[in-house]
């Protein structure tokens, strides 16, 4: 049926009619690429604006609150560090099923019992306080190690090992950390704040091509109004 070959015979003649050098099938063909090239471009530039706005609305908002607040929390844990003694042997006391234990060597020894005894579950266990922070504990069943948790207003981490006094010295290393922790979060605040505002820049700008692709699209659909009156102009004549 003619209906069925319709297709095959326009995207023959159009193929011919490009072979013979009629230079509107050539810049339809070449419109055609362009208009597809550039749709893309706007796509993307809509799924980046889309996501733009999301970060603006959600993320940075929230972003900017939450380190606020853990910057305030360290803050406050800075002012409640129980300072180590003088002398060579710093260490003070620990309190362990409440009982507090002043001997560096039996605390150590206690501690790393205390540890030991948390099964290898993912759940932190409380099992003493130090130097004004809750100590907690529990087994990584992915790396096989005891992680060390310090919990004031805000919580630490770090390891525990199999040293009873290696891990005295190890929440100690951890809270002398602490003013570099808060400024690492301090950091991370700034870099939220220039990214929330890089983005409300980003945001208002339109898409630098959508004039040009305005254009190439109007001057395609009238190429193809006048393609296609051809096309059936001539089909006319051929059925006369």
């Amino acid at each position: 049926p003619r209906s069925t070959l319709f297709p095959y015979t326009t995207l023959f003649r159009s193929i011919k009619a490009l072979a013979t050098g009629n230079p509107l099938i050539k810049e339809k063909m070449d419109l055609d690429m362009e208009v597809n090239k550039l749709a893309l471009l706007e796509a993307n530039y809509k799924s980046n604006l889309y996501r733009l706005e999301d970060k603006i609305l959600k993320f940075y908002p929230n972003a900017i609150s939450e380190t606020e607040t853990k910057i305030q929390n360290i803050e406050k844990d800075l002012k409640i560090i129980e300072p180590l003694g003088p002398g060579e042997n710093k260490f003070t006391s620990i309190k362990i099923d409440g009982k507090v234990i002043t001997d560096k060597k039996e605390a150590g020894i206690q501690l790393l019992k205390k540890i030991k005894s948390v099964g290898a579950v993912d759940k932190k266990n409380e099992i003493a306080e130090y130097r004004g922070f809750k100590v907690s504990t529990y087994f990584s069943t992915y790396d096989n190690k005891y992680k060390l948790s310090l919990k004031g207003n805000a919580e630490y981490f770090a390891e525990f090992g199999a040293d009873p006094n290696g891990n005295i010295l190890r929440m100690d290393n951890l809270i002398e950390k602490i003013p570099e922790i808060k400024k690492d979060f301090e950091n991370k605040l700034t870099t939220y704040q220039e990214e929330l505002n890089n983005a409300k820049e980003e945001v208002v700008k339109p898409f630098q091509q959508a004039q040009i692709l305005k254009e190439k699209k109007e001057r395609l659909s009238e190429l193809n109004r006048i393609l296609n009156s051809d096309l059936q102009t001539k089909d006319r004549k051929s059925v006369v």
